[in-house]
């Protein structure tokens, strides 16, 4: 059985495992990114030090990384990422560094497109054609897999819904995690980052009704965004990823009542909204499947 080693590559965090060649999680790992402190060539370094590390001890058989950004996944480079959210990483060469630092075989792909893949090899399993997933954390990023496979689009930035505009701005400036968490923080008059998904739902849980209002506001503009996916595309099925969105209890019938008010009842009753089942490790393992689909 062949192992490897996976990243998965965020604006404020880097979750990296041992897995082996099924997609099993043998062990893993989550560390800071200490991304607008060290920027893109910071990260790479992290990542190119704990591969050399993780080598004395297993025999790894390749790298994949999942990533946040644009990435151009034939040439392994980062097309373009938002400076303010990882500092100097548009055009950084990842697959030459890391395989030139590691002596391993490297693949890197838009994090979004590899928490799709990873949810439909081992987490949301569909014979439905065309099916879309959605990530809600530090940006909002989508991926299109048809059959399959991923639609990259020619510049190989399909997908990039966060980027679009809504009613206030672009979708994920207004409707990420990040968003609504610095928009209490600078309403409430907290440190910057110092509130996370976690706190948020405490404070709901304790019926505060300014955090209530805060989620429900990014809800209403999450909606929106999704129901526009859904005219665009049209997939069977929509699958809802990032770390807030393990509270698909309280996401779920809020989501679902709002984007009915956008939708057609056609395209409402013929779209199935899912949670991601592998939470935080998708990304990880649709790293390894990527890795597999251009090497096996």
């Amino acid at each position: 059985m062949k192992n490897y080693i996976s990243f998965d590559i965020g604006g404020t965090g880097i979750k990296y495992g041992i897995l082996d060649q099924d997609g099993s999680i043998l062990k893993k790992f989550s560390i800071s990114s200490e991304a607008r402190k060290i920027g893109g060539p910071g990260i790479i370094s992290k990542i190119v030090e704990i591969t050399n590390e993780l080598k004395k001890e297993y025999t790894l058989s390749g790298i994949g990384i999942s990533c946040a950004g644009m990435i151009d996944s034939k040439n392994g480079s980062v097309l373009f990422a938002d400076e303010h959210l990882i500092p100097n990483f548009t055009g950084m060469k990842i697959k030459e560094k890391v395989e030139g630092e590691t002596g391993l075989l490297c693949e890197i792909e838009n994090d979004v497109n590899c928490a799709g893949l990873g949810e439909l090899w081992l987490g949301s399993d569909s014979d439905v054609e065309l099916v879309s997933m959605l990530t809600v954390g530090t940006g909002i990023g989508a991926c299109l897999i048809k059959n399959g496979k991923l639609i990259t689009g020619n510049t190989m930035c399909a997908g990039e819904i966060g980027k679009t505009q809504i009613p206030g701005g672009r979708f994920e400036d207004i409707a990420s995690s990040y968003a609504m968490t610095s928009k209490l923080e600078r309403e409430l008059g907290l440190p910057k980052e110092s509130l996370n998904g976690k706190i948020v739902f405490e404070e709901i849980e304790k019926g505060n009704e300014i955090y209530i209002k805060a989620v429900d506001e990014m809800i209403e503009n999450l909606a929106i965004g999704i129901s526009n996916l859904c005219f665009t595309f049209n997939p069977g099925i929509v699958i809802l990823g990032g770390g807030i969105m393990a509270q698909e209890e309280y996401f779920r019938p809020r989501l679902e009542k709002s984007m009915k008010k956008y939708l057609p009842e056609a395209i409402y009753n013929g779209t199935q909204l899912r949670f991601a089942k592998l939470k935080n490790d998708a990304g990880m393992i649709g790293a390894l499947r990527n890795f597999l689909n251009k090497n096996e």
